[in-house]
């Protein structure tokens, strides 16, 4: 029998952004469901007029892309020859294999990539050499919070920051009020939170919806993709299981091992 047979799990991601997810679900036998908790809002071309005058004026050692959502931005907002010109002698970081291959889908080689997808792992990597005196780019959302960068600041390394976007919580559409309704009947097996952004959203949409405070691991299983989307369901007083790999991927195995211990 597939691991995840007669088991709905939901992700809080657009449809879109979700569609390798949906189908691994589909794959195992399961039924996945995208619901969108935010939205992004893209800072404009002077972002990326930013990002690429820092790069050729102070010829960064690294440029570290924290998410593939970074990627598509900066290259809807500049032509593509301009970034890949500025970003010529400058290693590239990509922080999990999704940023790879988004990079790879405009051209741009991965140099290096740390071993855990997270602001931690981009930490680790950096931990394990001497870097004072290098200098990095971190072009991302204005939503991220500054503990990698003050980290990294702390060993010594320059750090530049472009906004290139930040997000803002969704609407709530039809498919949210259906969602909500299998939410209570306990039709959702697990929901699945990939960022802190979507922890904070998810719930102030919740809100709406909801007459009472609902306990949601009351009503579900819920699954985290890093340590500070763990923290930010933590402040929520959200009991949650952290994928051991900060990846989609991950949290599917997670959810795999949830129900395989159910058997």
């Amino acid at each position: 029998m597939p691991s995840l047979a007669d088991r709905t799990v939901a992700i809080t991601r657009s449809e879109q952004e979700a569609s390798e997810f949906l189908q691994m679900v589909k794959n195992e036998g399961g039924t996945g469901i995208a619901i969108p908790t935010t939205e992004v809002v893209s800072k404009g071309t002077s972002a990326a007029t930013e990002f690429i005058s820092l790069l050729c004026e102070k010829k960064h050692d690294y440029c570290a892309f924290m998410s593939a959502q970074a990627v598509k931005v900066l290259f809807s907002l500049a032509e593509k020859d301009e970034i890949l010109s500025a970003l010529g002698k400058t290693s590239i970081i990509a922080v999990g294999p999704k940023t790879r291959l988004e990079l790879e889908r405009h051209g741009l080689h991965t140099d290096l990539m740390p071993e855990k997808y997270s602001s931690i792992g981009l930490l680790e990597f950096f931990s394990k050499m001497n870097p004072r005196g290098k200098k990095i780019i971190i072009p991302r959302s204005g939503a991220s919070n500054e503990f990698a960068a003050n980290a990294l600041s702390e060993m010594g390394i320059t750090v530049d920051q472009v906004f290139l976007y930040t997000v803002r919580t969704a609407e709530v559409t039809a498919a949210w009020q259906e969602f909500y309704k299998l939410l209570v009947q306990k039709k959702i097996d697990a929901i699945v939170f990939t960022s802190a952004s979507n922890v904070r959203s998810f719930f102030e949409i919740l809100g709406k919806l909801a007459s009472d405070r609902i306990q949601l691991d009351d009503l579900t299983e819920v699954i985290s993709i890093g340590p500070f989307t763990t923290k930010e369901l933590d402040a929520m007083g959200v009991r949650c299981k952290e994928a051991g790999e900060h990846t989609v991927k991950g949290t599917l195995e997670t959810a795999k091992a949830i129900f395989s211990q159910r058997r």
